[in-house]
């Protein structure tokens, strides 16, 4: 059995992608706090208004926790959703919203919390967080903030209305994120997206660009509407033998990487093993939903994408485009008025947003930030948007200080109006994110 029969099995792929995409969960609970919810209807029906509900069956997992201390936990039921509340005893008044990442296709709904530093340093500091299973697991970022919203008027209805409100969250939840701040502009004071699919179902193109591309450069076809296991037979017994793996890439494979370092941003650090980590991951877009049945699926396309390859592989750009196989996509999936969740996300947010990406991700690539760029631009915004690029491989590897600087440069843009520093993702990144990176990864071509 081959190492692609091992990884490359959607099982596999989907706890990988979960993996990458999830913290650590507050320590479960022996006992039940007296703080903790009765099961709650899920708020304002009103506030639904975004989002792709399927109306799948879940069963949860018991959302209990042991609070830190200094702090108590609420934790329950709310509608279909589970959640968990940790409150400091000396509360400052502000609350914070944790917006998970993807959760693969589970149907046991659980609750995600936030990065263990980051947790900490909310609660030594006074500050409320919160969080939601979501009503649905796969991707669904419109679900995500549409329950993300109700638990927040849970929590006013309970607690008072906090003076500032905050967004957190990395990976699916940056496009919780950005689709909050761009439907419910008047509920969040501010945000801080880390590894963040910011531009929306601009992730599942660029995983379906991905798929089409090894497509034509390992000349094996993939059989799309033929079941995930014609797919995946065909990933097993034709394209592991055409491109290999990443430690030993034949010449196809070689190429392949070439045309994705380009699709991903060029040259940059960490590329090469960000590459490595989530290789096989990336595939699994097409075995998941080898159909294009869902709504993030029938909204995808590569249609439009330019693929370019450098010199000295012995493909031409030319033929390169020409060669690879375009999907459309179904138009009434991707109507932003219809389906905003399934739409590329429009850069029009009314308060601060601070992003973290890394320059290794080829999960979500840094380049989504790049496109957010330009559509904050576009919508006379740019004032609103810092971004900073973290030298680091994989996705979602930041360090505990990354992320609390990024945290606490946030609060004093939104309190004090002191605009953070960033980076400057709209050029080359060859050498990106020296200010930010702390500390620097070993073998950092900067780490001299």
């Amino acid at each position: 059995m081959t190492r692609w029969h091992l990884l490359l099995a959607p099982a596999f792929l989907l706890a990988a992608v979960v993996i990458a995409c999830s913290s650590n969960s507050p320590t479960p609970s022996t006992a039940t706090p007296a703080s903790s919810a009765a099961p709650t209807p899920a708020g304002d029906p009103s506030l639904s208004r975004i989002g792709n509900y399927t109306g799948a069956a879940y069963t949860t997992k018991a959302p209990d926790f042991d609070p830190l201390p200094g702090a108590k936990a609420d934790f329950g039921k709310l509608g279909k959703t589970v959640y968990q509340i940790e409150i400091p005893t000396s509360w400052n008044g502000d609350l914070v919203m944790w917006a998970h990442g993807y959760a693969g296709d589970s149907t046991v709904l659980s609750v995600d919390s936030p990065p263990q530093a980051l947790r900490q340093q909310f609660i030594s500091q006074g500050y409320a967080w919160a969080a939601s299973s979501y009503s649905e697991n796969g991707y669904d970022p419109g679900v995500g903030a549409n329950d993300t919203l109700a638990l927040k008027q849970f929590f006013v209805n309970k607690y008072g209305t906090p003076a500032h409100t905050y967004l957190v969250g990395e990976s699916m939840g940056g496009n919780v994120i950005t689709l909050s701040l761009e439907h419910f502009s008047n509920q969040y004071s501010g945000a801080l997206s880390m590894c963040g699919a910011v531009a929306g179902e601009e992730e599942i193109d660029y995983l379906t660009s991905w798929a089409m591309v090894a497509e034509y450069l390992s000349g094996v076809n993939v059989p799309l509407g033929q079941g995930a296991q014609a797919v995946t037979q065909a990933l097993l017994n034709g394209m592991q033998k055409s491109l290999g793996l990443p430690s030993s890439l034949t010449p196809a494979g070689q190429r392949f990487a070439n045309v994705i370092q380009n699709l991903t941003g060029g040259p940059r650090p960490f590329f090469k093993e960000g590459f490595a980590s989530t290789y096989l991951v990336d595939f699994g877009v097409i075995i998941t939903d080898p159909n294009r049945t869902s709504l993030p699926g029938a909204g995808s396309t590569n249609v439009g994408v330019t693929y370019h390859i450098d010199d000295g592989f012995g493909v031409t750009d030319a033929a390169l485009n020409a060669g690879v196989r375009r999907l459309p996509a179904d138009p009434t999936a991707r109507d932003p008025i219809a389906h905003p969740d399934s739409a590329p996300t429009t850069g029009n947010i009314s308060v601060p947003l601070l992003t973290l990406h890394g320059t290794g991700d080829l999960f979500v690539p840094i380049t989504l930030e790049q496109s957010y760029l330009k559509k904050v631009q576009a919508a006379g915004k740019g004032d609103l948007l810092v971004q900073r690029a973290i030298r680091s491989a994989g996705h979602c590897q930041f360090s505990g200080q990354e992320e609390t600087t990024a945290w606490t440069d946030l609060v004093n843009w939104v309190t004090n109006g002191t605009k953070p520093a960033g980076d400057d993702l709209s050029g080359s990144l060859a050498n990106i994110g020296l200010q930010f990176t702390t500390p620097l990864r070993a073998g950092d071509p900067g780490n001299k």
